[in-house]
């Protein structure tokens, strides 16, 4: 991916974007805060999470389409703040995933992706599930399905992303390995 370069604020700079990506209850959204902690990042959390927890998680194509312009939104706003390094605690790549498993197809506007992270994280499920009002798939069998759709669906787009195991700090050192080796220049002295 093309790197984009910062707003006023930020002239001449490179932002980069990287997504936490995969199935739910995988730590992504505590992944990305730590992650924005660590580099001193913008993070924007997950506008999808915050759509179903005021108007419950039985999702139409209609309620999908409003979560996209909502993450779109949110990460405009990100990427106008931001100056090295944008954290995304998920982005419209994964909403086109929840539409093929929400609706069992995928309106070609859910599939449009303009504006792909420069870098992905795929958390693994090697973590305790933990149950909440808005969480649809407990079962391993299901979890794994969702593991690999979300990966296919990485590969498919060619998007580069790292796969993200381990527990607490160790999927934090994780992550923070892969977005260095990834963009070097991000290393924090």
């Amino acid at each position: 991916m093309a790197a984009r370069t910062a707003g006023p604020s930020g002239w001449g700079t490179c932002l980069r974007t990287v997504c936490l990506h995969g199935p739910e209850s995988t730590g992504k959204s505590t992944l990305a805060r730590r992650l924005a902690d660590h580099f001193g990042a913008v993070m924007v959390p997950e506008f999808g999470r915050l759509y179903c927890e005021i108007f419950g998680n039985d999702c139409d194509l209609e309620d999908l389409r409003a979560i996209r312009r909502g993450h779109d939104l949110l990460a405009a706003a990100g990427r106008r703040k931001a100056t090295n390094l944008l954290i995304l605690d998920t982005d419209a790549v994964m909403t086109a995933v929840w539409a093929d498993v929400l609706l069992g197809t995928r309106p070609a506007d859910l599939n449009a992706i303009t504006d792909a992270a420069d870098f992905y994280l795929l958390c693994d499920i090697d973590v305790p599930f933990k149950a909440d009002s808005i969480r649809y798939f407990p079962e391993h069998s299901a979890r794994q399905t969702m593991f690999e759709r979300t990966r296919a669906e990485l590969e498919s787009r060619h998007l580069p992303f790292a796969v993200i195991r381990g527990d607490g700090e160790a999927r934090l050192d994780a992550a923070v390995a892969a977005v260095t080796q990834r963009f070097p220049e991000l290393v924090v002295q």
